[in-house]
């Protein structure tokens, strides 16, 4: 879509990108444009500009069999299958179109991107000089690797940020980070960095294959972190921003990936999970919060609520587990589905334009 006039009425020229697409297509696709009268707020004001309009509505679903055979046959991740939950119009247009991809990656995604890298480096680095474990005495060389690691890393950011705001940008970044660190290391755990963002169903990237879902549905993933302790009992961490969901808020807010992320390592690593957190880099409240065993050992847990009898624990697991394959289903059926109230993070459509739920 296009503007020929502003709001005053003035003309304005469409972008040179509308050409640019117009010439990918045939001339019949211009000619069944739609032309919306000044101060029309919907499709009801539209006429045609030379021939009658196809029909409009809501987005349709998926039908192309080669598409749809394309879309079963490839791995999903958990990501993805949260946001489908969420709405799977935004999936459509995040992850199958990719719309955002023309654009430079965001500030924000690269400061994630560059967070954890440092943190594989700092538990990686310790783990090579002898320090199993992030403690009192290991975080002056914690920190030391953080320094190191930020100034390997940080070109990606170095390229996308206006000079006069890098400086800050990584001065608050790495004081999130020393932040975090001098919070785990006060931490008392017999669990040990094991696995450090650890990719799986990827087949240039380990060894690790895809995880059976069931039902035809097959995850990949990259794990951010798995303490493992000498009897295999381990318990998993995703780095977050501020946002870590506790275990009542998995399900019902779509928050299933590091219960996915439990049930790729107990199957593809043979481990005993016992545990999943969301761990929070920054904000008032650093405690990882998530769910935990009753069977896993004491003082994991950073809210009492997070630590779960075993079979509520495993019940949780399984929840998400079903939710995950229900909404695989529905990729793999191009079910595309508008849900406006549970779109974006605050609720709305966050694609009005594409969507059109309005109508």
């Amino acid at each position: 879509s296009w503007h020929t006039a502003t709001d005053e009425g003035s003309p304005s020229a469409p972008s040179l990108f509308v050409q640019d697409v117009c010439d990918l297509f045939e001339d019949s696709l211009y000619e069944r444009r739609q032309r919306r009268a000044l101060g029309a707020s919907d499709h009801r004001g539209a006429q045609p500009a030379h021939s009658p309009p196809s029909q409009g509505g809501v987005l349709a679903p998926l039908s192309d069999p080669l598409l749809l055979s394309q879309i079963s046959e490839r791995a999903v991740s958990a990501s993805a299958l949260e946001i489908w939950i969420g709405c799977p119009v935004r999936w459509f247009v995040e992850r199958l179109l990719r719309a955002k991809d023309i654009n430079p990656d965001p500030e924000p995604l690269l400061r994630g991107g560059l967070t954890h890298a440092a943190l594989r480096d700092v538990f990686d680095g310790l783990r090579v000089r002898g320090a199993a474990k992030l403690t009192e005495s290991t975080l002056a060389l914690a920190l030391e690797l953080l320094t190191d690691a930020l100034e390997v890393h940080a070109g990606p950011l170095r390229r996308s940020v206006a000079q006069e705001r890098l400086p800050g940008v990584l001065r608050r970044l790495q004081a999130d980070l020393e932040r975090y660190l001098t919070h785990a290391a006060q931490t008392e755990s017999p669990l040990q960095p094991k696995y450090l963002e650890l990719p799986f169903g990827f087949p240039d990237e380990g060894d690790l294959g895809v995880f059976d879902l069931g039902e035809g549905a097959q995850l990949r993933g990259r794990i951010d972190r798995i303490d493992v302790d000498e009897d295999g009992r381990a318990v998993l961490y995703d780095y977050k921003g501020k946002n870590a969901p506790g275990a009542a808020k998995w399900i019902g807010e779509s928050n299933i990936q590091i219960a996915l992320y439990m049930r790729a390592a107990e199957d593809l690593l043979g481990l005993e999970v016992l545990g999943g957190f969301y761990q929070p880099l920054s904000g008032r409240d650093l405690r990882a919060r998530g769910a935990i065993s009753s069977e896993a050992p004491p003082g994991l847990a950073g809210v009492r609520a997070d630590r779960l009898a075993h079979t509520d624990f495993k019940a949780l697991i399984a929840a998400a587990a079903t939710a995950a394959r229900q909404a695989a289903g529905e990729v793999a059926r191009g079910e595309l589905e508008p849900r406006p109230a549970t779109c974006d993070y605050q609720g709305g459509c966050s694609y009005p334009t594409i969507c059109r739920c309005e109508l």
